[in-house]
């Protein structure tokens, strides 16, 4: 179960990040669970340079909570019947489908604690206030957005414009659109 076509799975015990799938909830923007499993599982370079934001994470008490990464070609299509706006959600046939490729993560920051810092707006916002760089949320929200940004930077991962919490490895055309049925990850 760890290595499926090169991906890994990102744990909690080996990772040390809090998982909290939301695909796999009903706590996502289609209201019910797309996957049937919380697996996290994630193209090999993108592990290796998520673990990089980790350890630069260590010294500051923070830690990463991970809502989704690698996604079935068959959970994108869902989501995009869901939500058919390509700013947001990538087009399941003809869009860049980082997550579908395994090399894109969607993530937030937290405390010693475990709790969420404030970035202004939830996870799955599909509003101009997820942009990053909006100026209508607070200081604190900018500053940690900031924040996030800048470990994900240094690991190596670029951001898209319209999410704050979404990261990806540069030249996505390099990796493979994996399908479920290609992989048997049991994620569907």
């Amino acid at each position: 179960m760890n290595n499926h076509h090169s991906l890994v799975e990102i744990t909690a015990q080996r990772h040390d990040v809090i998982l909290d799938i939301a695909y796999a909830t009903e706590n996502n923007f289609t209201g019910k669970p797309v996957y049937q499993k919380p697996l996290c599982l994630m193209h090999e370079e993108a592990a290796q340079r998520l673990q990089r934001a980790i350890e630069v994470l260590q010294p500051l008490g923070l830690k990463l909570k991970i809502w989704d990464a690698f996604r079935p070609q068959e959970a994108q299509q869902a989501l995009y019947d869901a939500a058919p706006d390509p700013e947001y959600v990538s087009h399941p046939q003809t869009g860049v489908r980082p997550h579908c490729r395994g090399i894109a993560i969607d993530l937030t920051l937290v405390d010693q604690y475990g709790n969420e810092l404030e970035m202004g707006t939830d996870f799955d916002d599909f509003r101009p206030l997820a942009h990053h760089g909006n100026d209508q949320v607070s200081d604190q929200a900018q500053k940690n957005r900031l924040m996030l940004s800048g470990v994900m930077n240094v690991a190596g991962f670029n951001p898209i414009q319209s999410e704050w919490w979404h990261y990806q490895l540069p030249d996505a055309d390099q990796y493979p659109v994996l399908k479920e049925s290609e992989l048997g990850s049991g994620i569907l």
